[in-house]
């Protein structure tokens, strides 16, 4: 599995994501946040790139599923955490949603910090 999430607390999902990204694997923990998120309300989110995070699957089209304005609106600040080389990568997959929420990058060494940051 390239992508795992859990729930730190009714309020904090934290998504880790390593090897190749898998579109269905995405989808399927995107399923899972707005399935909790129906639950308990907004939430903040972590994204964890793992050290041996490769990339996103070639080829596939990475279009947002119906849910995923739903999931936007529910979602108060996202901290992305990697190796500084994913930064603008991934600033980039996540924004072109136009997120209308507080994102940040952080890197691996500044977990503390993202978390921290998470909680302003």
């Amino acid at each position: 599995m390239t992508v795992s999430i859990y729930f730190e607390s009714p309020d904090l999902a934290v998504f880790h994501g390593s090897g190749v990204l898998k579109r269905e694997e995405v989808d399927e923990a995107k399923r899972a946040v707005h399935e909790h998120m129906m639950k308990h309300g907004p939430m903040r989110v972590i994204i964890q790139i793992d050290p041996d995070f490769q990339n996103l699957e070639a080829f596939v089209q990475w279009d947002d599923i119906d849910l995923d304005k739903e999931i936007q609106k529910h979602v108060s600040r996202m901290a992305i955490v990697g190796n500084l080389r994913w930064r603008d990568s991934a600033l980039l997959f996540f924004m072109s949603a136009v997120s209308s929420f507080p994102m940040e990058f952080f890197s691996t060494d500044h977990e503390i910090l993202a978390r921290a940051w998470l909680e302003s």
